[in-house]
């Protein structure tokens, strides 16, 4: 249950993120589905290995097994679809400093965390990876192929939700 200073904080972040909209990536939409929980939509942008796909990002702000939860946690990130990337786990959790307790700060808005996102989608970094065996060469395929590839099958129609 939401306390009356992260209900106030989540109103703030609704009214950021409206008044601020055109700060969001250009290929970034969002969906509120509860008090504490957002569907973010990326469109892979054009010219990278993600071009054209949908990505789709569950944002829960609620924290982990009884914790205070956003803004005083960071909220657990998860991607669908199967989605592999360098920078996610196995079964989709972001790992990265938005989505890390140790590196979080309660001061990060929920226009940081959606723009945030879309760079380590875009950007990935190689030197510690979620997601080591993606790397490892299967049947010649580099890295950037396979989300080519990847991204062939997430731009089928049935993928996007927004």
């Amino acid at each position: 249950m939401a306390t009356a200073f992260q209900m106030k904080r989540l109103q703030y972040e609704e009214q950021n993120l409206e008044e601020n909209s055109d700060q969001l990536p250009p290929n970034c939409s969002y969906k509120k589905t509860s008090n504490l929980t957002y569907v973010v939509q990326y469109i892979g942008e054009k010219g990278t290995p993600h071009e054209g796909a949908y990505i789709v990002v569950d944002v829960d702000l609620s924290g982990s097994n009884g914790s205070s939860g956003f803004p005083a946690e960071a909220p657990n990130i998860t991607f669908r679809n199967g989605f592999q990337h360098v920078n996610v786990y196995p079964m989709g959790k972001l790992c990265m400093y938005l989505s890390n307790k140790e590196t979080f700060t309660a001061g990060t808005t929920l226009l940081e965390i959606f723009s945030g996102i879309n760079q380590v989608i875009h950007h990935p970094t190689f030197h510690d990876p979620a997601n080591a065996s993606i790397l490892i060469q299967e049947g010649g395929k580099g890295y950037d192929e396979k989300m080519r590839d990847q991204a062939k099958k997430l731009s089928q129609p049935q993928y996007r939700v927004l």
